[in-house]
């Protein structure tokens, strides 16, 4: 499943930051409602953990997983998607690499817990300009599983991780998301995530395809 991307749950979760993630460095956040920090951090950057999954920022370590996952049969079955040579998605993964570099943010690559295997990822990436009604600054949120995985809540359970960290660490008020209205998987997705519909979109240099419009909005503090 996945989205160009009903209150989220907020899954408990447990974070370590190490000091080459340039918003928090030298700091290990353990999270309300976690059983603290990660006895050892295994990677530079951010890593969230729970029950099944780890979440770890996207590396050059991921090329061959992307590249294989980017032209699977089920993924090239989506409207407008055709086969990506392996230069073009390495200049895509340089891409997200450099973002965590310059906003302390970007795509997280999913692991099954206890194991090297990757499931998918998800992406956080500003809007930019050119969406009706949305602000080029606004951070878009959208995920995709390795068919293998689908149906099990893992894009469900992943990007909860992220919009927490989102919320927390990075000090974000809001993630958007869209999807198209044939895209009942990822319509599913952000229906159980709490994500609500803010109405329809489309970009002005795009091909007019219209896209569904929701948000999850930060939730208020406890007092």
């Amino acid at each position: 499943m996945n989205a160009h991307v009903g209150e989220s749950s907020l899954s408990n979760y447990r974070v370590a930051i190490t000091p080459d993630c340039p918003r928090a460095a030298g700091k290990t956040v353990a999270l309300p409602g976690s059983k603290g920090a990660p006895d050892a951090v295994r990677w530079n950057g951010v890593e969230l953990v729970s029950e099944r999954l780890v979440l770890r920022p996207a590396s050059e370590r991921d090329l061959d997983f992307y590249f294989e996952l980017r032209n699977r049969p089920e993924i090239l079955a989506r409207p407008g998607r055709e086969p990506r040579p392996r230069s073009e998605v390495e200049r895509q993964l340089r891409g997200w690499i450099d973002r965590w570099q310059e906003h302390g943010f970007g795509t997280w690559t999913v692991f099954q817990r206890g194991s090297d295997q990757r499931l998918g990822r998800v992406e956080l990436d500003p809007m930019g300009p050119g969406w009706a009604g949305i602000s080029p600054d606004e951070i878009e949120v959208g995920f995709i599983v390795d068919p293998t995985y689908w149906n099990r809540g893992i894009a469900t359970e992943a990007t909860d991780l992220v919009a927490a960290d989102c919320f927390s660490r990075d000090g974000l008020n809001r993630l958007v998301a869209l999807t198209t209205i044939d895209n009942k998987s990822s319509l599913r997705t952000l229906e159980k995530l709490g994500m609500r519909h803010r109405g329809e979109t489309q970009h002005e240099g795009g091909d007019h395809t219209t896209y569904e419009l929701f948000e999850l909005v930060r939730p208020a503090r406890q007092p």
